[in-house]
């Protein structure tokens, strides 16, 4: 018997030895981190990066969720299903044939493909099951009603909707857009299908590249003509692929057509594959250096200049667990870092089985079929705790400049990341530490320490693989510090930390509020006014930081900018209250 019980224990401990997780990176003991503010600099916090996949409209219970959650951007429809989406029926339904041909690889060599999904298509259509046009329509009213305004819209629109006649005005399309208008929503934004690059989400009717970019130019004119401020975007590669390894570069030879680029990136590797566990974790901690290669080695590569709208995007590894939520934060934060870059970010999804905020269950249905669903009382997931938290540091912002000074996890990937941000006369500090050990902060003011009075909060971990649910109105944020004691970050935390008595040089900061820019986007020419009357010096530059115009100015002032040039440009005014910078679109 004892040596049964002892082959047991034997077997365990090899088993815990084998799966445990170490901390993928060596890093200083007793390391430190110093967050240096410029409170000079600062940049308008852009809302859009907190989108969502919000879906299913329909029910008291699903509007009564989306009610709660106040999205910031609604997506319709999303995924795969927008492919498919018949406006006039509010369904999911088969355009075109089965299966088709297609040409794959540089050589082009055709292949046959049959439609993804292709089954469920079929039921979807059959059973006539909604997508929730109608639901949504009567929460975009409600919307309105109570705030003067309707939700923001991210529109994917089917391809494959107008037929084989590229040169016939996109009928449907425009038939659409003006359903959308009758309806009461606003068409400012519109993906130009979803993850096309995929043969199997295209179709027969748009089966290559050459197909769907007469598309995208014939649907892209069709809505210019009803409304010139419409933006458009293409759908491009993250990574290699092999089906159609030029797409990127095929859709781009002509830029013309599109005002910006889709991409979706998730992020992530299971610590249950033997194939990649030694990685999975250290993958989600530095997840925002593996979603910035999928712009910069890729959407960079051949459209530098057009912005990100991240419509799709997830870390995971393994669940929702710790590093996946830490990831999740440090993300965020690097896109704040780089708003020049990402315009839009939709994490995918909320209320969906896919990186959900929300516990799902499983139950039996009526047919004795397993079924899952959103759990009722709602609770959080650490996706939906960790979106919580970064809504609250984030949201309705002013962006503090500042710099870090702290060991890195890898190149490129500090251990401790921060962003200070200004709200309501508010100076707070968001930070996330990625590593395995309490880390001590020092805060710099223009040069001067910060050692007054600091609320601390935070959410943290007792190891990577630690996954916590709580009530949807339980505070995921733990009181650490209120007072002058010394801040130490809690190992694998997420953090808001008020500064009660920060001195900022508020009077050297450009208000944005008395800047106006406009129009903006533009066609390369644009006005600049100011609410007070002094002298202000301007410089653009290009996306990679060339100079490219300079001048002065008084009060007000129209620019051209040289050379017929078009993409996003960063404006920077300085004045003798301080330095502002500002993106520029041009069309």
């Amino acid at each position: 018997m004892l040596k049964k019980l002892f082959c047991v224990f034997a077997a365990q401990l090899i088993f815990a030895i084998v799966f445990a997780q170490d901390y993928p990176f060596s890093l200083p003991a007793d390391m430190e981190a110093t967050i240096n503010i410029s409170s000079t600099s600062t940049e308008v916090y852009n809302n859009l990066l907190l989108g969502t996949n919000t879906h299913h409209f329909s029910t008291t219970q699903e509007k009564d969720l989306i009610n709660k959650l106040k999205p910031i951007t609604i997506r319709f429809p999303h995924g795969l299903w927008a492919n498919w989406y018949d406006w006039r029926r509010d369904v999911t339904r088969l355009f075109g044939t089965e299966s088709f041909d297609y040409e794959q690889g540089v050589n082009k060599t055709l292949r046959t493909k049959t439609v993804d999904k292709l089954e469920n298509i079929k039921i979807f259509d059959r059973l006539d099951i909604k997508v929730g046009i109608e639901g949504l329509t009567s929460l975009n009213a409600s919307r309105k009603l109570n705030t003067g305004k309707g939700f923001d819209m991210m529109w994917t629109f089917n391809m494959s909707a107008d037929g084989t006649d590229f040169n016939n005005g996109c009928p449907e399309t425009i038939a659409r857009y003006d359903d959308l208008i009758a309806r009461g929503f606003e068409v400012k934004v519109v993906e130009m299908g979803n993850e096309n690059f995929y043969p199997g989400q295209r179709s027969s009717i748009i089966p290559n590249a050459e197909d769907y970019i007469a598309r995208a130019k014939s649907m892209s004119a069709a809505l210019k003509a009803k409304d010139p401020n419409i933006r458009v975007s293409i759908p491009l590669l993250r990574r290699d692929n092999w089906a159609n390894p030029n797409w990127n570069t095929d859709l781009t030879q002509d830029l013309t057509y599109f005002d910006a680029v889709t991409v979706h990136t998730y992020v992530g590797s299971d610590p249950d594959d033997a194939n990649a566990s030694d990685e999975a974790y250290g993958t989600a901690l530095t997840a925002r250096k593996h979603l910035g290669n999928s712009i910069y080695d890729y959407a960079h590569q051949v459209a530098p200049n057009k912005p990100i709208w991240l419509t799709e995007w997830g870390v995971k590894s393994g669940g929702p667990n710790a590093v996946s939520a830490l990831g999740m934060a440090d993300c965020y934060i690097f896109m704040s870092e780089n708003q020049d870059i990402f315009e839009r970010a939709n994490w995918f999804s909320v209320n969906g089985q896919l990186n959900s905020h929300y516990v799902w269950e499983t139950y039996i249905s009526p047919s004795g079929v397993e079924r899952p669903r959103i759990k009722y009382p709602l609770e959080k997931t650490l996706f939906g705790s960790a979106y919580e938290i970064i809504r609250l540091a984030l949201e309705n912002t002013t962006l503090i400049e500042s710099d870090m000074q702290v060991a890195n996890l890898v190149d490129g990937v500090k251990a401790v990341n921060a962003r200070v941000v200004t709200k309501d006369g508010k100076t707070s500090v968001f930070v996330v530490n990625l590593s395995n050990q309490d880390v001590p902060f020092n805060i710099n003011i223009d040069g001067v320490a910060y050692t007054d009075a600091a609320i601390h909060k935070a959410m943290s971990f007792s190891s990577m693989d630690e996954e916590r649910t709580m009530g949807i109105d339980v505070d995921p944020l733990t009181l650490i510090g209120d007072g002058n004691e010394n801040i130490t970050l809690p190992k694998f935390s997420i953090n808001i930390i008020e500064l009660s008595n920060a001195s900022l040089s508020t009077s050297k900061i450009v208000k944005q509020d008395e800047i106006s820019i406009y129009p903006n986007p533009n066609r390369g020419t644009f006005n600049i006014k100011l609410s007070h009357g002094e002298e202000v010096q301007y410089h653009i530059y290009s996306i990679n930081g060339i100079e490219i115009q300079k001048g002065n100015f008084v009060s007000s002032k129209e620019i051209r900018l040289k050379n017929n040039q078009t993409g996003i440009f960063l404006m920077q005014l300085k004045g003798s209250q301080g330095t502002s910078t500002h993106k520029i679109v041009v069309n």
